[in-house]
């Protein structure tokens, strides 16, 4: 069985994981984690506490969503289906501030993402029935809990699908403009915003 590879991306610290499924008559079988893969991309494995899985309809769109005070990175895959993935970066201190990039994951290719805490990530999916696992390296905080609008003009993220189901959270997001004054607060860290 092939280990998967882990890559670099556009944005900084944020890693693709490629599986190598071997498929038979019988379907697949995948190798969807490995330490050894994340330990060579700098993720600790043994920090992930806490599995989550959502299930969405052809259409709905889930993000842009983050939490204040670095407290949660995560992995994310696509288990039935496939999602559009966003990923954008709010840490001030990076090299790839306010820049965002997108993945196809799906559960032909079985690719799955690392998003460091300080990024916020979002989806739409593209296909009738949609299961995204998530891992986090936190436990879940309602108190930090945040997002940025999905459709921000100065973003510029060509969604596939018009026309989104919505939750009414996601419906009320600010933009990226509104909370970068607030971003060294919700990080913790006084660096300066470009």
């Amino acid at each position: 069985m092939p280990e998967p590879i882990a890559r670099p991306t556009t944005l900084q610290d944020v890693v693709i994981i490629e599986p190598s499924p071997v498929r038979d008559e019988r379907g697949f079988f995948v190798r969807t984690m490995s330490s050894d893969v994340l330990a060579s991309a700098g993720i600790d494995s043994t920090a992930f506490v806490q599995e989550n899985q959502s299930r969405s309809g052809r259409g709905t769109l889930r993000g842009l969503h983050t939490r204040k005070a670095l407290s949660e990175s995560k992995m994310i895959r696509c288990a039935r289906g496939g999602i559009f993935e966003v990923v954008v970066d709010l840490r001030p201190w990076s090299a790839t501030f306010e820049q965002w990039e997108s993945f196809q994951l799906d559960d032909v290719d079985h690719h799955h993402l690392f998003v460091p805490a300080g990024c916020a990530h979002g989806f739409q999916a593209l296909t009738d029935e949609v299961d995204v696992c998530y891992k986090h390296d936190a436990r879940y905080d309602p108190s930090l809990d945040a997002a940025i609008a999905w459709n921000d003009s100065d973003l510029g993220i060509p969604w596939p699908i018009s026309d989104p189901v919505l939750s009414q959270r996601d419906r009320e997001a600010p933009t990226l403009a509104e909370v970068r004054p607030e971003l060294p607060r919700w990080f913790g860290r006084e660096a300066p915003v470009a």
